[in-house]
């Protein structure tokens, strides 16, 4: 079809179908994508997902939402393959929203208040670097997130989770997987969201506490959260496991340490 038929792929373009954030039950051509475009809205923007749920939720459509941009959901590998065929549609390029360099409109004001940010959290995103070593490709300061603390993105040439699966699957020597893997961990880079509390307090403990336990505790809960929600796979289960049970631990402990205090003072 689209993806082996070169002959024809602008014609076919225009009878692919992909359900969108804004297709309800429907699924949506590209034509009817751009009749519902915002006025001076020039790409056509895509996120992948393992459905139309993990799609959903994705991080990077936390800011599409905001602004009310359209999203297509690419759920299926050969969908995001598809993607790469199209290219552009009526001379409007396809944009991956999950991956670095997503340039969406800022006001004067937006614009100085992330590059004043930027500047702030710059040591941060380098020391987070350091502490996460090969996992990430680089930690920057993201203009995308809205709620969450953090995001794994891919580089311009990086694939998504969904498809580094698909094309471990069909991978048969040991060797070559091995260096499929160490290839795919080093595309993500990790965005974080400075206005977010986590990231405010763990700015914090990188300032005063860096070689605590707790600190690295919290760098690794950021960054393994940040890869569960975007598709990826940890490294290790076991540890994110007990890193949790130890936040709740902790957690009980304020909550038992408040309900004494209200104890002590209502008993005053």
């Amino acid at each position: 079809g689209l993806v082996e038929d070169l002959d024809y792929k602008d014609e076919l373009k225009r009878f692919v179908r992909f359900w969108s954030s804004k297709s309800g039950d429907n699924q949506t051509t590209l034509d009817e994508y751009i009749s519902r475009m915002k006025p001076g809205q020039k790409e056509i923007y895509f996120v992948t997902g393992e459905g139309k749920k993990a799609a959903a939720i994705a991080p990077a459509m936390e800011k599409m939402r905001q602004k009310d941009y359209e999203v297509l959901y690419m759920v299926d590998p050969l969908d995001e393959i598809c993607s790469q065929s199209i290219v552009d549609f009526d001379g409007r390029k396809l944009v991956d929203i999950n991956k670095a360099g997503l340039d969406l409109d800022k006001t004067d004001d937006e614009k100085k208040v992330l590059e004043e940010t930027t500047k702030d959290f710059e040591p941060l995103a380098a020391w987070l670097k350091k502490v996460l070593g090969e996992r990430v490709q680089k930690v920057q300061i993201s203009d995308r997130l809205v709620d969450s603390p953090a995001t794994l993105v891919q580089g311009e040439w990086g694939m998504s989770p969904m498809m580094q699966r698909y094309m471990k699957s069909q991978t048969t020597s040991s060797a070559s997987d091995s260096a499929f893997a160490i290839g795919s961990r080093n595309q993500a880079i990790l965005e974080i969201n400075p206005t977010h509390t986590v990231i405010k307090r763990l700015k914090n403990a990188q300032e005063t506490a860096p070689d605590a336990d707790e600190t690295e505790d919290m760098v690794m809960m950021v960054y393994e959260t940040a890869a569960l929600i975007g598709g990826y796979t940890i490294e290790d289960a076991g540890e994110f496991a007990k890193r949790v049970t130890k936040l709740m631990e902790t957690m009980g402990e304020e909550a038992s340490s408040g309900t004494m205090d209200a104890e002590v003072v209502s008993g005053q």
